[in-house]
């Protein structure tokens, strides 16, 4: 009996090291190995759902034939406003760091692709700091609806210009 193996989900995060460099960087998790990534962009939205303002990161690439489009989110008003400090870090740092690493461990990739976006996270910042914060509770229901609104990244992705019923956004 033959039988599909579903592929690993894909998994895209954003992190920094504030022991060490100080640098943000994204770290993909891929199905399979991709050798020289190509056509690699990265679109950043701020979406205000409610009370709160949710930051979105994409990162769209073409890997072989393939063509793939990570997402991920982060709360900057999160414990000890880690998020807030990260998108601080984005608006001077030149490039961002990317690590690809495939379904085994042995597998890994890093290379940079330059941030063009300093004046989009210094808009975003200035933005959030004036925000009244919210509660964790409150962004996970702000990210629900979110995906009640719009299911697949590539559906967040496309209406990141129209968000639902919302004030103030703005993407690259």
């Amino acid at each position: 009996m033959k039988r599909d193996i579903p592929s690993p989900e894909l998994h895209l995060g954003l992190t920094y090291d504030a022991d060490h460099d100080s640098k943000a960087w994204f770290l993909a998790m891929l199905p399979r190995p991709c050798i020289q990534p190509l056509d690699v962009t990265i679109h950043f939205g701020l979406v205000g759902i409610g009370h709160v303002l949710l930051p979105l990161f994409f990162l769209r690439m073409s890997c072989g034939k393939e063509r793939l489009l990570l997402e991920t989110s982060l709360n900057p008003f999160h414990a000890d406003l880690q998020g807030l400090t990260l998108l601080r870090r984005l608006c001077t740092q030149a490039s961002y760091q990317l690590q690809f690493r495939g379904p085994t461990i042995n597998t890994e990739d890093n290379f940079n692709l330059p941030n063009t976006h300093h004046a989009l996270y210094r808009q975003a910042v200035e933005l959030l700091e004036a925000h009244p914060p919210w509660t964790a509770t409150q962004f996970v229901q702000a990210q629900y609806h979110l995906t009640q609104s719009w299911s697949t990244p590539e559906e967040r992705y496309k209406n990141l210009q129209c968000p639902p019923s919302l004030p103030s956004s703005f993407h690259s």
